[in-house]
């Protein structure tokens, strides 16, 4: 008899009672149960703890989590390492920051030093992720031979032509220059005109990127900006001193030079909107064309979060952190004109920032967790997990045509006496319709049960139910785990469980024992792929 017979005391337990030993209180007092190591690692990875969630504040959330990482890179430094490397360089992660922590943290508590070092490269790839590192690395307690050598390798591993686009792109962050990294690490055999700029020191003005970059720097107008650019292709927006980047072919002469790409290019849009530069026809169709270019896309390793906060940014405005938008939070300003085109190719350009997907070809029911708790914040953005749960149903609902979407609360709260309620989120749905559909969804206690519960009571037959939620369910009278045993009694249908975990914590409703039940971490690049195949049987 397995241990999870042994442990069952009834057929069905209130949630916030103990029915087995595995079980452990979530932040909202139901029982649940806890997380691999390696999911919870990924989660952390890819969740990070801004914001943390509507139970337990960010402090509380990173404090747990930084102890979790410490005591797992003592007990397995290289799953630890190695995890890093597989949700840093897939683009698994919206942000890199808590790839960057870990790989620090890694530095600082790991023993394998070479073998950190050895894969830094592959996490810090931009001057940004250096200076970003640096400052985890002072706040750990400082620098060491091995952290030390890390960022004098990053230099020396450049050739020329990037070393002094990185020089120039990127002059300071966070506190950070590349002199103060140059003086910390003592980079050897960088080139001299190169790294006496980076230094201060005078230098002979050969580098093309050096020039263009000086030259910006002395022009008196927008005739000469344009006219450098043209002729020195290779400058980045930054070099281009700030009164000149109000104009909107300064920015189109960037985009046809390839100077856009990736983040750089989802995040000037609504500057690009507000100087006029969308209003081209032709240009807005060109800068469509290159965020759907799926190249560009893996190439950068853009997430599905880049397009899905600067489409509801672009369409309905930049959130005003004085004003009141009423009981779903701060108001939004906006004071340009939308372009159909854009929002066109932010939609697309959603769908194919997921990793290729092949339909399971079974009946999905897609349960979004609407409860109160899931209006906390997604990934520290102006966005709320409830809101970005639908768009991720949306997203799987594209790839499974045998489908339905429904919304869950817990049963008698205002109109929802079941606790489900059709969300009217279709596979056709807009990125900003599906989230403001269920953002006016959002209230009241979490009950996980009731997507089973529901499709046993109307005979609903599922293959597969996908539950988007922070785990933190509580208030119902049968566990999940539960309720999917009874679906698969009554209706004979060996029916699975996917758990697509939002929040950074340990929790999950997924039975650990049965093969059939499977966690998942939400806003996961990946997760739209791994659900597919576990759901056909192909993991």
């Amino acid at each position: 008899m397995s241990n999870a017979l042994k442990n069952v005391n009834k057929k069905v337990t209130a949630q916030t009672e103990r029915s087995r030993t595995d079980e452990i209180k979530n932040n909202a007092g139901g029982y649940v149960f806890q997380v691999s190591d390696k999911s919870r690692l990924e989660r952390f990875l890819i969740l990070g703890t801004d914001g943390g969630t509507y139970y337990a504040n960010e402090k509380k959330i990173t404090g747990e989590s930084v102890k979790f990482l410490t005591d797992l890179i003592h007990a397995d430094e290289d799953l630890v390492r190695n995890t890093i490397v597989e949700v840093s360089t897939n683009g698994r992660a919206y942000k890199n920051s808590p790839a960057l922590f870990a790989l620090a943290l890694l530095f600082t508590e790991g023993k394998n030093k070479a073998a950190t070092r050895s894969i830094f490269d592959n996490i810090a790839r931009t001057s940004t992720h250096v200076f970003e590192f640096a400052q985890y690395i002072e706040n750990l307690g400082g620098w060491g031979r091995a952290k030390k050598g890390a960022i004098a390798d990053w230099y020396t591993n450049k050739s020329e032509n990037d070393l002094s686009y990185q020089a120039i792109k990127y002059r300071q962050r966070d506190g950070w220059t590349h002199r103060d990294l140059f003086r910390l690490s003592h980079p050897v055999g960088i080139n001299q005109e190169i790294g006496n700029f980076v230094l201060g020191k005078a230098h002979e003005s050969n580098n093309e990127t050096i020039k263009g970059f000086e030259s910006l720097q002395k022009a008196g107008s927008v005739k000469d900006v344009l006219s450098i650019l043209n002729t020195n292709k290779n400058l980045p927006w930054e070099a281009i001193p700030t009164q000149f980047l109000t104009d909107a072919d300064v920015w189109k002469t960037l985009f046809y030079n390839g100077q856009l790409n990736g983040q750089a290019l989802i995040r000037n849009i609504v500057r690009l909107a507000r100087n006029g530069a969308l209003n081209d026809i032709n240009f807005a169709k060109d800068y469509a064309a290159k965020l759907t270019d799926l190249e560009m896309i893996k190439r950068t390793k853009l997430h599905p979060i880049n397009y899905l906060n600067t489409v509801v940014t672009y369409e309905e405005g930049q959130v005003d952190r004085k004003g009141y938008g009423g009981f779903h939070g701060y108001a939004r300003n906006k004071d340009w004109t939308t372009s159909s085109v854009i929002i066109d190719a932010l939609n697309d350009g959603y769908i194919l920032s997921f990793k290729a997907v092949e339909s399971a070809g079974k009946r999905t029911f897609i349960g979004v967790d609407v409860s109160g708790s899931m209006s906390s914040s997604a990934l520290g953005i102006d966005l709320s997990c409830a809101q970005v749960s639908g768009a991720m149903a949306m997203t799987i609902a594209r790839t499974e045509p045998a489908h339905t979407i429904m919304g869950f609360t817990s049963a008698g709260y205002n109109r929802y006496e079941t606790g489900m309620t059709d969300l009217g989120i279709s596979s056709r749905t807009s990125l900003s319709s599906a989230m403001e559909k269920v953002r006016l969804s959002n209230f009241g206690a979490t009950d996980c049960s009731l997507p089973m519960l529901y499709a046993a009571k109307n005979n609903i037959e599922v293959d597969t139910f996908v539950i988007i939620t922070d785990n933190e369910t509580y208030d119902g009278k049968v566990k999940p785990f539960q309720a999917l045993k009874e679906y698969r009694n009554k209706t004979g249908i060996n029916a699975k469980l996917a758990v697509l975990g939002v929040s950074s914590t340990g929790f999950t409703i997924a039975d650990p024992e049965d093969q059939g039940m499977m966690d998942f971490v939400g806003f996961d690049s990946n997760a739209p792929k791994i659900l597919a195949d576990f759901s056909a049987g192909r993991i």
